[in-house]
């Protein structure tokens, strides 16, 4: 394939025998614009270490868009302060992917790294993305001041699994689940740190990416 298009149109049909996902109109060519910014944007401020567009909607774009398969089917705005919360995002991924996805649904994006969270912003203002909210702060201060949750909370490369999940239980609602995207199974020792039990723990395929890549869904017990 020679172009980012043709990668992610690729990917989007494999992705389509294994999750549901349709896309509202204009949002596959937000999705392109959005890996054209990170492609622009990573030569000077260094954003990630894959430098190539193709690879960048291999390994970036179709590997965030796996987490769809576990999006709730509507909003719970009103009981939650955000449908997802995104920790240590990066360059915001997966939640500018999800929230692309997923207009109806809200996200709260967490990114203590400054020229990280001004990328972001960026893209909330080219692409016209209204359903994100960006905190520029240590995941472990928001944690703290306890005044946002979710009905998920998911970390991409945040930190070891068991410290994700000590700081994601301050923002889980009640009956949440944290999703944990992992490499191989073996980074996820058991039994998880209260109040999480694992509910699956299922491998997934990136079109494009042939590296082991699993998802871990972890059920908050907490009242």
């Amino acid at each position: 394939m020679s172009n980012p298009a043709e990668t992610f149109d690729a990917g989007l049909l494999q992705l389509s025998t294994s999750i549901h996902l349709e896309l509202e109109t204009g949002a596959r060519e937000k999705m392109l614009q959005f890996v054209a910014l990170l492609q622009k944007w990573n030569r000077v401020y260094n954003l990630t270490a894959v430098r190539e567009a193709r690879a960048m909607v291999q390994r970036h774009l179709l590997d965030s868009l796996v987490l769809c398969a576990w999006l709730p089917p509507e909003s719970c705005e009103g009981r939650v302060s955000a449908d997802l919360i995104d920790v240590g995002s990066g360059a915001g991924l997966p939640v500018l992917p999800l929230a692309l996805a997923r207009p109806d649904l809200t996200f709260i994006s967490i990114e203590s790294n400054g020229k990280k969270t001004r990328f972001q912003q960026q893209v909330l203002v080219e692409l016209g993305i209204k359903n994100v909210r960006i905190l520029n702060q240590r995941v472990e201060d928001v944690a703290a001041q306890n005044e946002v949750s979710a009905s998920i909370v998911t970390s991409r490369a945040f930190s070891a699994p068991h410290d994700f999940l000590r700081i994601a239980s301050s923002l889980c609602a009640t009956d949440a689940r944290a999703l944990i995207m992992l490499g191989h199974v073996e980074r996820l020792e058991t039994p998880l740190p209260e109040p999480f039990h694992l509910e699956e723990l299922v491998p997934v395929d990136i079109p494009g990416n042939s590296a082991a890549r699993h998802v871990a869904v972890c059920r908050c017990k907490q009242v």
